[in-house]
């Protein structure tokens, strides 16, 4: 088995393989659909660019040819794990082969963690549990298929498009609302201005990361414990989009957001996917003595800052003595 980096010998392995794969990277999967490997021939074009494809050609006919494709996003030091094909690979020792030297890989460009996403359900999850992978967090995903003109949704004004005035509003209810572990290996949204912002008293209560896509509209909502989840905020969210849209909203809902849920349900919502969000460590931070040398001093006087004081010394008075 030889793992190495995709090159153009690779076409016709990548084009047998790309419909007998699976996404790990749900955001990417709902808005731009997959799979992803049909873009790999242009992401090698392009200078700089953040994904990167690995691909495992066997040696003899007892082994499986595999691909496997993880991505940075720009100014995100953690990786995701993006596609990897074909899916039975997983339970197979050129799987784990696969998945390590793209970790390696990864922290060799800087990445701190490799992130997949995928239903506990699903067999390949083992694989990745047996492969390094942890559960961080939790998070189901539903899907409303359509918004459609004849919804009566009011419209108050209750959200509107974040700016650069409200980012660092929006990194503080990211900071208090996401658990500490998970911010280990998840940054603070980076592109806030294309999502909108709920205030209320002066206060910031919810913030919905967006991504557009062909394949459908993703959001990723942050909301503070004190935010009234009725059904006119929620309501007010959807008027967010253009009411004519034909593509579906999806909305990936964390397990630390309690009851959005139910919420979202009744508002025709429909569970699509339950998932476990899972982890990778790739670097850790070791902190050990150093032994370093004090400089030697060149051995004269100090200056002083300021004069001495002047100490006098007071002759005391004369005893008297008294004659016997």
């Amino acid at each position: 088995m030889t793992i190495r980096p995709y090159d153009w010998r690779d076409l016709i392995l990548l084009h047998r393989l790309r419909s007998r794969g699976m996404c790990l990277d749900t955001r990417l999967m709902f808005a731009h659909g997959a799979p992803a490997l049909r873009r790999t021939p242009l992401s090698t074009l392009i200078p700089g660019g953040n994904v990167f494809t690995l691909v495992s050609r066997a040696d003899n006919s007892g082994e499986l040819s595999a691909a496997g494709q993880f991505l940075i996003r720009t100014n995100q030091l953690p990786a995701r794990l993006v596609f990897i094909s074909p899916r039975e690979i997983l339970s197979r020792p050129e799987g784990a082969s696969l998945l390590e030297a793209m970790a390696r890989m990864a922290g060799e460009r800087g990445a701190t963690a490799l992130i997949a996403e995928i239903d506990e359900r699903d067999p390949a999850f083992d694989s990745l549990h047996a492969a390094g992978f942890a559960i961080y967090s939790r998070q189901r995903i539903l899907r409303l298929e359509s918004i459609v003109e004849e919804k009566t949704i009011p419209d108050d004004g209750t959200w509107r498009l974040a700016t650069d005035r409200d980012y660092i509003a929006i990194q503080g209810l990211y900071t208090n609302l996401v658990p500490a572990l998970v911010q280990q290996v998840e940054p603070p949204p980076s592109h806030h201005e294309r999502g909108f912002v709920y205030w209320s008293q002066g206060e910031l209560l919810g913030f919905l990361d967006i991504e557009r896509g062909p394949q459908g509209t993703w959001v990723q909502p942050y909301f503070h414990p004190a935010a009234e989840l009725d059904e006119n905020l929620l309501s007010g969210l959807l008027l967010s989009f253009s009411p004519s849209q034909r593509r579906p909203l999806f909305i990936c809902v964390r397990s630390y957001q309690g009851g959005l849920s139910q919420s979202l349900k009744q508002l025709g919502f429909e569970v699509c996917s339950n998932q476990a969000v899972m982890v990778k460590r790739l670097a850790a931070p070791v902190r050990r003595q150093v032994r370093t040398k004090i400089p030697v001093l060149d051995g004269t006087q100090p200056e002083p800052s300021a004069p001495f004081a002047n100490i006098v010394h007071h002759k005391s008075a004369p005893k008297h003595t008294h004659g016997l």
